[in-house]
């Protein structure tokens, strides 16, 4: 049945920056499976917030919330959460914009309807990434003892006689500690020698497998990627059993893809314990991971198995 009120509603939108060539160059198989793992992701940190999906729009999505204040804590911890996500990818990481508003708004099967929705897209179009913008209603309403604004301009938008007020929540990043973690680092031995002495699809399909095996041992394992670049990995693991069984899925499954690929590699696999420390996305330890790694390679190092 069609239900429609009007209310007040405290509204966030978001929406990636970077998403649409990175989509362009995502197989179609991987996509869905990508934005229902984004929904997710938005939907959890929300819900701890007290806020709740309104409605999805492509890679970017609407939700309401009891409060100004509430939807700005959740906002912090969206982007916080996925900078943390894509620790050291640099210019690949996918960054999110967030606009939140305040207003009339009618809810209406499901979507938001009102001036106050149209102000916050117009908004939206002046957003930069990584950055949470607030109309001038949101910003009176919102709780200043526990989050930091800045005005940023009066900006001209379309279908509004006057310039709307626009402010930012100044975001105090500080270090986020990565407490006790079995670290993983993995990489694959003559890779190199594979990408100039054989084809290229030859190549794309073996870091597509590697992709593939990596990822299966972190959802079966429960470990997180903190960052890649071409056939190198680093993952955490907060528990020693399911830090081995990991690398175990890491160390057979290559073994058994590389025989069958006749893709002449070994994957090297190493694992060290440290706690790790993250600013914006940027991941380090105290002592270094790749020297400690290093000296642990020789005892964690699987060759194709025959």
């Amino acid at each position: 049945m069609s239900t429609t009120r009007l209310q007040v509603t405290a509204i966030l939108k978001t929406d990636l920056s970077g998403s649409t060539p990175r989509f362009r160059a995502t197989a179609e198989a991987d996509l869905a499976p990508l934005l229902r793992e984004h929904r997710a992701f938005v939907e959890r940190v929300a819900a701890a917030h007290d806020g709740r999906m309104v409605k999805p729009e492509g890679d970017g999505f609407w939700l309401a919330f009891p409060s100004v204040t509430a939807a700005a804590l959740a906002a912090m911890s969206m982007q916080e959460e996925l900078r943390l996500a894509q620790a050291n990818a640099g210019e690949d990481r996918l960054a999110m914009r967030i606009v939140i508003a305040l207003g009339d708004a009618l809810h209406q099967d499901g979507a938001l309807v009102g001036d106050t929705v149209v102000l916050t897209t117009r908004i939206a179009a002046h957003t930069p990434p990584d950055e949470i913008y607030l109309t001038a209603a949101a910003w009176l309403a919102m709780n200043h003892a526990e989050i930091r604004t800045s005005f940023v301009s009066a900006l001209a938008l379309k279908g509004f006689a006057e310039p709307a007020a626009v402010y930012r929540i100044e975001q105090r990043h500080r270090t986020h500690v990565i407490a006790d973690q079995y670290v993983v680092v993995a990489d694959l031995k003559g890779f190199t020698t594979l990408t100039e002495t054989r084809p290229a699809t030859l190549v794309e399909t073996a870091l597509d497998a590697l992709h593939e095996i990596v990822a299966t041992a972190c959802h079966d394992f429960g470990g997180v990627v903190r960052f890649s670049a071409g056939d190198a990995y680093c993952l955490t693991f907060t528990d020693a059993e399911r830090v081995m069984a990991g690398v175990e899925h890491l160390a057979t499954a290559w073994a058994r893809f590389s025989r069958e690929a006749d893709v002449r590699c070994a994957i090297n696999v190493a694992v060290h314990k440290a706690t790790l420390h993250a600013f914006r996305s940027y991941l380090w330890a105290p002592t270094s991971i790749s020297s400690s790694a290093s000296s642990a390679r020789r005892r964690a190092a699987w060759p194709e198995r025959s």
